[in-house]
């Protein structure tokens, strides 16, 4: 059996462990899958490539702070004190674009390039994921040279501290829900 990436089309010449031990028929689709790790349990054939998932865990990063600005006053707050700004993000290694649109209460993302951007982030998959998961610090990564920015920079600021509000209240709702 060949498994092929479902969003980009390469052979995918690994998976994850656990995909291996846990390959199951689901009942209502009658379909085989396995659990692929942070892309889910997945179906052979929606599987996605180690890029392609990384990619996915990142627009779904962003459909959650999206949902937190509907659902959360101190995030939707936060938002109506700034004006709009919209961020366009070109990952390498592999390619792919994103753009985020926030301020006058609202938070907005999609895939690809939208014109009229603020500010233009270029960095590495890897970068942009640690910076999401907490691991690295994006100024830190700018002075080092692994995440190039242009544009005015203070909104960069006003952006990266959004994203780690977003994140703060993430895992505080989280917690609360755990107990």
């Amino acid at each position: 059996m060949s498994l092929v990436c479902s969003n980009c089309g390469i052979k995918i010449e690994t998976v994850p462990l656990q995909c291996g031990q846990s390959v199951t028929i689901n009942n209502e689709t009658n379909k085989w899958e396995c659990d692929m790790g942070r892309c889910g349990v997945i179906s052979f054939d929606n599987f996605l490539c180690e890029n392609c998932c990384i990619n996915s865990s990142i627009m779904e990063i962003f459909h959650g702070f999206e949902r937190l600005s509907e659902e959360n006053l101190e995030f939707r707050q936060e938002l109506d004190n700034l004006k709009t700004i919209i961020v366009q993000t070109k990952l390498e290694n592999p390619d792919f674009a994103y753009w985020v649109e926030f301020g006058n209460g609202k938070f907005k993302f999609g895939k690809g390039e939208i014109s009229g951007a603020t500010i233009d982030i270029i960095c590495s998959q890897k970068v942009m994921s640690d910076i999401l998961a907490g691991k690295k610090v994006s100024f830190r990564e700018f002075f080092k040279g692994t995440l190039k920015m242009e544009g005015d920079l203070q909104y960069a600021v006003v952006y990266f501290d959004l994203l780690g509000l977003a994140s703060e209240i993430n895992r505080e709702i989280e917690v609360l829900n755990n107990e």
